[in-house]
């Protein structure tokens, strides 16, 4: 990833950050509430406006002085963002008047970096505005501009003065050989799993905040990551509840964040309480990414506060794919996102997954390969109506994905199926990826039966 000069929107809780956020990105990308510091982490999305890119970032609402454990972190997020940013973006609330609260924090702006800051007045969609705004000039950041962040008002203008602020600072141009697909790895799993802890681990900083209560991530984070010559990026999501606690709204746009996460990824880390084990949650998250077809790793964290053995990772790995058998072919690891244990071999099992996943099998191999199969293990007689295979080969898919001419492929049965794929699975060593089986007759008219073999177990 190019570096992008970064622009950082702060202010007290519940002024419209994350309304702009979402109003320059021209999507929902952080959750908005009512409910004051929603936004508790740094959440970073590139943006641009006139043909000039940058990294746009919503921190959690900054209340100065107030010494309690999520605060203080919210604090530390915030000051990490301001000193790594070209242009702050500074809001404050019409109709409130200046609080104390935006008078503490213009004092810190101003101490280190009025020359970087914008002073936006936001909800300031009223015809009584022009008479309110200039008040704000007391607090000693230039002049104030007026937007309105819910109907896009006044946010051109503040988007260009942005953009010409970040030009001075210099935008580095990117060229086609600095440009590498990054492999995006979304982390998740049920709240307080340890999913923060595990990117904390992984970026050696706390750009994530970790907290002891169930919930903290609430939205989902993009964080980028390079080792050596290869780069990901790490999304750091909103632990997934079940539909029937999910009973805020709050907590509903969280989960559609964690949801969407796993749909732009190419490779997920569910990540495992070894204390808790597999709920059926985790399942239900199982299940999206296998309808998603992507790559996934199953990582038991907490490990370094496990009893244990030289065997408690292998009876434990066995008894779960024996219980739960579309594990059968997942890979798993055992970490702990505390002390750093076994982390980085987590990396490069998932790029491993990803190359597994654009791996390309010969037609004629595969085909013969297949005939080989069919003849030591048929399909099982269906009277009236035989199944036979005429061919098979691999499609171009972005994953495994095997399509097969048969006769009546509607009636192929689910556990010839099975045996298909797992043959598959042991040869060609697809573990990790969803590996999908096609069924076909041959012509025009053709009837498919597709089946993603990860995902037939009802959950």
């Amino acid at each position: 990833m190019s570096h992008l000069p970064v622009v950082s929107i702060v202010g007290r809780p519940n002024v419209g950050k994350s309304s702009l956020f979402n109003r320059i990105l021209r999507k929902r990308v952080a959750v908005v509430d009512d409910i004051a510091g929603v936004t508790r982490d740094r959440n970073y999305m590139k943006a641009g406006w006139d043909n000039v890119e940058f990294t746009l970032v919503d921190t959690g609402g900054l209340i100065p002085n107030l010494h309690e454990a999520i605060p203080e972190a919210i604090h530390e997020q915030v000051d990490i963002a301001i000193r790594e940013s070209a242009v702050i973006i500074f809001v404050v609330e019409l109709g409130t008047g200046v609080t104390d609260f935006d008078l503490q924090i213009a004092k810190q702006l101003r101490r280190s970096f009025a020359s970087k800051t914008l002073l936006v007045v936001n909800k300031a969609e009223s015809s009584k505005a022009v008479y309110e705004v200039p008040a704000y000039m007391q607090l000693g950041l230039g002049k104030p501009y007026p937007i309105s962040a819910l109907h896009g008002k006044g946010v051109g203008d503040l988007l260009e003065e942005t953009v010409k602020r970040v030009q001075e600072c210099g935008v580095k141009e990117k060229s086609v050989s600095e440009e590498q697909e990054e492999l995006k790895v979304a982390i998740v799993g049920r709240p307080n799993a340890g999913k923060s802890s595990l990117v904390n681990k992984l970026l050696k900083q706390n750009r994530m905040i970790v907290d002891s209560k169930p919930g903290t991530t609430r939205d989902a984070i993009d964080s980028p990551l390079v080792f050596g010559e290869r780069k990901l990026v790490l999304i750091d999501t909103a632990g997934l509840r079940k539909k029937s606690r999910v009973k805020q709204d709050l907590e509903y746009y969280s989960n559609l964040r964690a949801l969407d996460s796993i749909e732009r990824c190419d490779v997920c880390i569910l990540v495992i309480d070894v204390g808790e084990g597999i709920g059926v949650q985790d399942m239900r998250i199982l299940r999206k990414i296998f309808e998603t077809r992507r790559g996934l790793i199953l990582a038991w964290n907490k490990w370094d506060i496990l009893p244990k053995d030289h065997k408690t990772f292998d009876n434990l790995a066995a008894d779960v794919r024996e219980e739960y058998q579309e594990l059968k072919h997942v890979p798993m690891i055992s970490v702990s996102a505390l002390t750093g244990q076994r982390v980085l071999p987590l990396v490069d099992q998932v790029f491993d997954i990803k190359e597994r996943m654009g791996k390309r099998v010969g037609s004629a191999e595969f085909e013969d390969q297949i005939f080989e199969w069919v003849k030591v293990h048929p399909h099982p007689v269906t009277p009236g109506s035989p199944v036979r295979f005429l061919g098979a080969k691999q499609t171009g898919a972005p994953f495994p994905h095997f399509r097969f001419f048969v006769t009546h492929p509607e009636i192929v049965s689910e556990a010839y199926k099975r045996y298909l794929a797992n043959k598959i699975y042991e040869k060609y060593d697809f573990c990790g990826c969803p590996v999908v089986l096609e069924f076909k007759s041959r012509g025009r008219r053709a009837n498919s039966n597709t089946e993603i073999i990860m995902q037939n177990a009802e959950m």
